[in-house]
C-alpha cells in the first residue's frame, strides 16, 4: 500500500509540565510518529481514533510533560494499492547525419525496459516509458548518451526504479553497390516452359563499405510467382525480393516486373 495523504497534518495537545520541563521540550523536535500499522479499516476507509492516537503520543512524551487532551478528532488515511510492471523504453531521438554516414543497425537501449511501482489507476495506464527529446546532429562515430525517463503528469504517485538510460548507436561510413540477379519462377507446373524478359534484373544496395566488399548475388534472391498469374493482367510478373541479409541499410529492385512468354514443352 502506498500512503497518499492524510485528514491533517498538526494535531493540537494540551500539555502539562513544570516551566523548565516546557522550555527543554521547545528546544526539541516536535514531531511526533503515529503508527500506521495499527490503522483501523473499516469499508476500505482506514483511521485511527483518538483513544489509539493519544496512546501512541504518550508514549513518545518526555518524562514530566502530561498529556491533558487532544483536538479529539481520528486520524483518516487514503492509500493506494501498490502494483508494479515492466514497460519498453522508447528513445526519443532525432539523428541526422552528413552525406554517405548512415547508423549501422538500431539503437541500442539499456536498460531497454523498466519496472514501474505505484497505484494501480496509473500503472494500469502506462504502456512505455519515452525518453526525454535528444537531437544530435553530423554524425560521424558511435555514440553514448544518458537520457532522463520523462513521466507523464498524472503519474504524480508512479516511481521508476531507474531515472535514466543509455542510448547507443553505430555510425558507419556507407556507400552503394549495383549487383546483378538471376530471377527464380516459382509453382510452374510440369510441361510448361517460360522465357523471362528480362532474365536477370539488378538491386541497388546499401552498406558499410566493409559489408559491399563481401556481399555478392547469392545473398539475394528474387522471385516470380506463376501463381500469382491469374491476379495479374498482361504477359508479366510483379517480382519479388524474398532473400536478402539482415544487416545491411537497404536494398531495392532497380526493375519490378520482368515480361514473359509460355512455352509447351
Amino acid at each position: 500500500m502506498m500512503l497518499v495523504n492524510a485528514s491533517k497534518k498538526e494535531i493540537e495537545l494540551k500539555l502539562e509540565a513544570v516551566g523548565f520541563q516546557f522550555l527543554a521540550f521547545n528546544l526539541r523536535s516536535q514531531n511526533l510518529n503515529i503508527d500506521l500499522s495499527e490503522a483501523i479499516r473499516e469499508d476500505g476507509i482506514f483511521y485511527i481514533s483518538p483513544t489509539d492516537c493519544r496512546r501512541q503520543l504518550e508514549k513518545q512524551l518526555p518524562t514530566g510533560v502530561q498529556l491533558l487532551d487532544t483536538d479529539g478528532d481520528s486520524l483518516f488515511f487514503k492509500f493506494y494499492k501498490v502494483v508494479s510492471k515492466k514497460v519498453p523504453v522508447i528513445a526519443r531521438t532525432d539523428l541526422s547525419f552528413p552525406q554517405n554516414y548512415l547508423m549501422e543497425g538500431a539503437l541500442k537501449i539499456v536498460p531497454d525496459s523498466v519496472i514501474v511501482k505505484g497505484p494501480e489507476n496509473e500503472v494500469d495506464t502506462i504502456t512505455a516509458v519515452r525518453t526525454a527529446k535528444t537531437t544530435l546532429t553530423d554524425l560521424t562515430s558511435d555514440f553514448l548518451i544518458n537520457s532522463r525517463l520523462t513521466k507523464e503528469p498524472h503519474l504524480e504517485n508512479t516511481e521508476y526504479a531507474t531515472e535514466t538510460v543509455e542510448i547507443s548507436g553505430k555510425v558507419s561510413r556507407f556507400s552503394e553497390k549495383v549487383i546483378p540477379l538471376s530471377i527464380t519462377v516459382v509453382n510452374l507446373p510440369e510441361g510448361v516452359a517460360i522465357q523471362l524478359f528480362p532474365e536477370k534484373v539488378e538491386v541497388l544496395v546499401k552498406a558499410s563499405l566493409d559489408r559491399l566488399k563481401d556481399l555478392n548475388a547469392d545473398d539475394f534472391q528474387v522471385i516470380a510467382d506463376y501463381a500469382s498469374l491469374p491476379e495479374q493482367s498482361g504477359n508479366s510478373f510483379k517480382l519479388k525480393l524474398v532473400k536478402k541479409p539482415g544487416d545491411i541499410y537497404s536494398v531495392v529492385l532497380l526493375q519490378d516486373r520482368a515480361d514473359f512468354i509460355l512455352k509447351r514443352e
